[in-house]
C-alpha cells in the first residue's frame, strides 16, 4: 500500500509541476500580446477614422488636358494631408507621381482637408501610354485610406 501512495505523491508532484510551467509559458504570453495591443491600438484607431470616397460620374469624362481630374471626399473623421507627397496614386496598377500643386480643395478656402470637404486631385497621364481603351482603374491612398475608381475609356 505504501508503495501507491508514494507512486500517486509523484503523479501528483509532477503533474504540478507540469501545470506551473504551462501556466508560467501562457501568463508570458498572454502578457506580449496585451503589450502589442497598447502598441498599436492609436495607430489601428487612426486608420479606421480615414477614409475616403472618389465621388466621379463613372460614366462622365474625366480625362481633361492629360489630367485626370478625380474628386475626393473625406468621409471619414480625421484632417487629411492635402501633401502631394502623402498621397498615392496607381492608374492601372502603375504608381503615378503627382506634381506639387495636383491637390485642390474645393469645398472650403484654407487647406486643410476635413470631415466631408471634397478634394480636387489632378493626376498627369499620358492617354496614349497610360490608359487603356476600355476599362480603367485609378486607386488613391491616403493616410491609410483608400478607393478605387473604375470607368470606361472609348
Amino acid at each position: 500500500m505504501a508503495s501507491v501512495s508514494v507512486s500517486h505523491l509523484i503523479i501528483f508532484i509532477a503533474a504540478m509541476v507540469v501545470a506551473a510551467s504551462v501556466a508560467g509559458a501562457l501568463t508570458t504570453t498572454v502578457n506580449d500580446i496585451s503589450n502589442a495591443i497598447d502598441e498599436q491600438g492609436p495607430s489601428v484607431s487612426d486608420d479606421i477614422r480615414s477614409d475616403i470616397s472618389i465621388i466621379n460620374d463613372p460614366g462622365a469624362d474625366v480625362e481633361n488636358d492629360g489630367d485626370l481630374e478625380l474628386f475626393v471626399k473625406n468621409t471619414g473623421s480625421t484632417e487629411l494631408t492635402t501633401n502631394s507627397d502623402n498621397i498615392d496614386v496607381l492608374v492601372n496598377g502603375v504608381f503615378t507621381q503627382l506634381e506639387e500643386d495636383a491637390v485642390t480643395i474645393q469645398t472650403n478656402d484654407n487647406d486643410v482637408w476635413g470631415q466631408n470637404d471634397v478634394a480636387q486631385i489632378n493626376v498627369n497621364v499620358d492617354p496614349d501610354t497610360d490608359l487603356n481603351d476600355g476599362e480603367n482603374r485609378v486607386k488613391i491612398v491616403v493616410d491609410g485610406a483608400e478607393d478605387t475608381f473604375i470607368w470606361e475609356r472609348n
